[in-house]
């Protein structure tokens, strides 16, 4: 069939079939051509969710990026005995963006998600605008505002696996998430949420991967490298979307004059929240008014108010406790269930490579996971060309994990022997096959009344 006349049967068919909660507001065949002429699907939606208070009410959008033989439905994956459109879902976090046109719902770009969805495993990618994007575009982005990230996407899930539904696409049981960058930082965000908060199974069962690429995940010990003295640093955009986001995303009775050197305690933020300028435009601005530029980098003290923004000032402190909550480092357990790979390059001079040791040493050293679940990868580069590794690395990755996944997806179920007349319907057994006395208490997939149970 004509791509264009399916395209445009499957708009019809779903629109009309929709509740007005999710809507497809758009298709666009998608050609990406870095890596050669790449042909994937996006279909846009939007979803209901929270602003970041937790509270009021939201309508956030999202896309769904299908690789080609997915979305025109010629090519089926065996899993076991059963057949499905795609192996599974996987979120994609998308990394720092900063105009109206870079969000995934809106780029002609979608640098990770286009070579995934071409050369990748065969999945179904969830790529969330987030708050600040897309629909919510006039919003301040909530910048590294983890629970609110978090809920917004997970949200965004539940409403692509509804929407897969209204299609008539199958989907396998398999769950993975990665990001770079800002989007590292929301994969562990979604991770830690997961594993401290109730979590609908119908939408996330489990967490089976997650793969994160030079993620700031310890914000304070970021900030604090920012406030020594005489400390530079190469993208001083970054520095105003942390304050921001931590200011309007925990709604903090701070001023930006209390941060901020005069005048960018107002430019700042009339950038920012324009949506009309990349990060690299952002930055020339900021190196425009205060001196520097992209090899040097700024003096930290000429764009911070160093003498007000100290642990010491009282005033400051509802600014250090949010970064304190909004760092990941410390404070949740993982479940059992989530292998974990840390990509970050020790030449990363946008996000130093300490955030990686930090995460590493907590989920190593303070939540015993061992070798079997934690891999981690030193990568080369500046952030910018990390980034393309990361890509390649993660395409690589998901792709061996969802072979090994169908592997033993394959493997039969041992027969279950009740000669001993134990009712089966109060029975419990291992996936193995060994009875349990009782109703296990340690998290992990079982065998309940003829059925695959998940006890979380």
């Amino acid at each position: 069939m004509n791509p264009k006349i399916y395209l445009s049967a499957l708009l019809m068919a779903c629109t009309l079939s929709l509740s007005a909660e999710e809507v497809i507001t758009d298709t666009t065949q998608m050609t990406f051509t870095l890596l050669g002429q790449m042909p994937y699907y996006r279909v846009n939606y939007t979803y209901e969710s929270v602003a970041p208070d937790g509270v009021t009410p939201v309508t956030l959008s999202s896309a769904l990026i299908f690789p080609q033989g997915i979305f025109e439905r010629t090519k089926m994956v065996e899993i076991g005995d059963k057949q499905f459109n795609a192996c599974g879902l996987v979120l994609n976090n998308h990394y720092t963006i900063t105009k109206r046109n870079e969000a995934p719902t809106v780029t002609d770009n979608l640098q990770i998600e286009g070579p995934f969805a071409t050369l990748g495993p065969d999945f179904i990618i969830v790529s969330p605008d987030s708050y600040g994007f897309g629909v919510t575009d006039d919003k301040p982005q909530a910048y590294l505002i983890a629970d609110a990230t978090a809920v917004n996407h997970i949200d965004a899930v539940g409403a692509a696996r509804r929407l897969l539904k209204q299609m008539d696409y199958s989907v396998g049981d398999l769950f993975a998430q990665f990001g770079y960058s800002q989007g590292g930082f929301s994969s562990m965000a979604v991770q830690r949420y997961f594993d401290t908060h109730e979590v609908d199974p119908e939408v996330i069962s489990r967490i089976d991967y997650t793969l994160c690429g030079d993620g700031p995940y310890d914000l304070n010990a970021m900030t604090d490298t920012l406030l020594i003295p005489g400390a530079t640093y190469p993208y001083p955009c970054a520095i105003s979307l942390i304050v921001e986001g931590q200011i309007e995303g925990a709604n903090l009775d701070i001023s930006y004059s209390d941060i901020f050197q005069a005048p960018l305690d107002t430019k700042l933020v009339e950038w920012n929240d324009s949506k009309a300028l990349s990060a690299d435009e952002i930055n020339d601005s900021i190196f425009a008014y205060i001196g520097g530029d992209h090899s040097t980098g700024i003096l930290v003290s000429r764009m911070l108010r160093t003498d007000n923004l100290s642990r010491t000032n009282p005033a400051m402190d509802s600014y250090f406790q949010t970064l304190y909550n909004n760092s990941l480092c410390s404070g949740w357990t993982p479940n059992p269930d989530t292998r974990f790979f840390l990509y970050h390059s020790r030449n990363d001079e946008i996000v130093p490579y300490f955030n990686m040791e930090h995460m590493r040493d907590f989920l190593r050293d303070e939540c015993g996971i061992g070798d079997d679940r934690l891999e981690t990868y030193t990568t080369q580069g500046l952030h910018v060309e990390a980034a393309m590794n990361f890509v390649l690395n993660i395409i690589s990755k998901i792709s061996y994990l969802e072979s090994d996944y169908i592997a033993k997806a394959s493997i039969a179920i041992p027969t279950i022997d009740h000669t001993d007349n134990t009712p089966s319907l109060n029975s419990w057994f291992t996936l193995d096959g060994r009875r349990l006395s009782s109703r296990p208490s340690t998290k992990g997939l079982y065998i309940h009344n003829g059925r695959k149970v998940l006890i979380k």
